[in-house]
C-alpha cells in the first residue's frame, strides 16, 4: 500500500452516502458525519496514510452502530491500526466508552453506566451481595490520589437493582498488551496510541466490555454488539482461545482442507475473528456417540435430536 499522503475531501465519500442513509442517518446527519471524517483525516498524517477502503468502511460504520465522530461528543474515533498481516496502515472506527454508554441505555439493558478508575490513596469497597450499592468510591482528592490500581464499571439495570465489574491493573494491561496498536507504537510503527495517550478512557472501555457480557439482553443490543465487535478487531487472540480453537480443530467435522486453514491462520486471528472461528467449529462437531468416544447425558441428547430431524 502506498504511503503518499493524501488530504480527502467531500467527494471521497460520496459513495458511501446513500448507504448511510439506508442504515438510518438522515441527509444532514450524513453531511455532518462526513464533515467531522474529513477535519479528522485531514488532520492526521496517519490517518492519511490509510487505504481509502479502510476510511470509507470505518466512516460507513458511524452509521451502522449510531454513534458520532463529533470531537466534542467523544462518542467514536477514527483510529489509524496496523494490519499485522497485510503489514499496512488501515483506518478504523473505534468506539469510545461514552459511546459504549450511549448505546446500553439507547438499548434498554441499563438506565446508567459509571466507569470509573481507583487509585492506590482512594477510599474504595466492593460488596458483591449487596445489589442496591455495591461501591463506596471516595477519591482522595487531599493529595495526589496516587497510582492507578483498577478500574471498575456500575451499571443500574432499569429494575433499580446495580451489577459492578472490577479490573485490577495487571488485567487491563494484560489487555493493552494484545492491542495490535499497541503493539505497533512499542515497535515505532505509529506515532501515537489511544493506549498510551488516554489510558484512563481505555481502561474505562475496557472494564465496559467486561461488564456488557453480563448485563440483560434486549431486542435493541445489536448496534451495541456490532460496536464491541469493531474495537475487538484490534484485539490479538488469547492463549485460552488459541487452545479452545486447537481442542475444537480435533473433534471437528469439517475436512482436513478446512482444518489446516484455520490451523494456519490462529497465530494472526484477531480477538473478534477467534470467537466467529469457535461459534462455527461448536456447531460442526463430530458426534462423539457414533464415534464411540466419551461421552455425556448432553452429547446423548444431542445425538437424539440429529437422528431424530434425519
Amino acid at each position: 500500500m502506498s504511503t503518499e499522503i493524501v488530504l480527502v475531501t467531500r467527494n471521497t465519500f460520496n459513495s458511501i452516502e446513500r448507504a448511510m442513509q439506508d442504515a438510518g442517518f438522515a441527509p444532514e446527519k450524513v453531511k455532518q458525519e462526513v464533515s467531522f471524517a474529513i477535519q479528522l483525516i485531514n488532520k492526521s498524517s496517519q490517518l492519511q496514510k490509510c487505504s481509502k477502503d479502510s476510511m470509507l468502511q470505518a466512516v460507513l460504520n458511524i452509521s451502522n452502530i449510531g454513534l458520532s465522530l463529533n470531537p466534542a461528543a467523544k462518542e467514536a474515533y477514527l483510529i489509524p491500526r496496523w494490519n499485522g498481516v497485510s503489514k499496512s496502515m488501515e483506518a478504523s472506527l473505534e468506539p469510545g466508552y461514552v459511546g459504549l454508554v450511549k448505546l446500553l441505555t439507547d438499548a434498554g439493558s441499563v438506565t446508567s453506566v459509571l466507569a470509573q478508575a481507583v487509585h492506590d490513596k482512594d477510599e474504595f469497597q466492593i460488596d458483591l451481595a449487596d445489589n442496591r450499592n455495591p461501591v463506596i468510591h471516595k477519591p482522595n482528592y487531599r493529595e495526589k490520589r496516587g497510582d492507578v490500581i483498577g478500574v471498575y464499571a456500575l451499571a443500574t439495570l432499569p429494575d433499580g437493582t446495580r451489577q459492578v465489574e472490577y479490573m485490577t491493573l495487571e488485567e487491563v494491561l494484560e489487555i493493552r498488551e494484545r492491542s495490535e496498536t499497541y503493539r505497533a507504537f512499542k515497535e515505532g510503527k505509529i506515532k501515537s496510541c489511544t493506549w498510551e495517550s488516554d489510558f484512563k478512557e481505555m481502561a474505562r472501555k475496557t472494564v465496559i466490555k467486561r461488564i456488557y457480557k453480563y448485563l440483560p439482553r434486549t431486542e435493541r443490543m445489536e448496534k451495541v454488539d456490532q460496536a464491541i465487535q469493531l474495537d475487538n478487531v484490534d484485539f490479538t487472540i488469547s492463549d485460552q482461545q488459541a487452545s479452545y480453537i486447537e481442542s475444537l480443530l480435533h473433534t471437528s467435522s469439517l475436512d482436513q482442507r478446512q482444518r489446516d486453514a484455520i490451523e494456519m491462520e490462529i497465530s494472526v486471528m484477531t480477538s473478534a475473528r477467534a470467537s466467529k472461528v469457535i461459534s462455527m467449529l461448536k456447531e460442526n462437531q463430530l458426534d462423539p456417540i457414533t464415534q464411540g468416544a466419551g461421552y455425556n447425558q448432553g452429547d446423548i441428547k444431542r445425538h437424539i435430536q440429529r437422528t431424530a430431524a434425519s
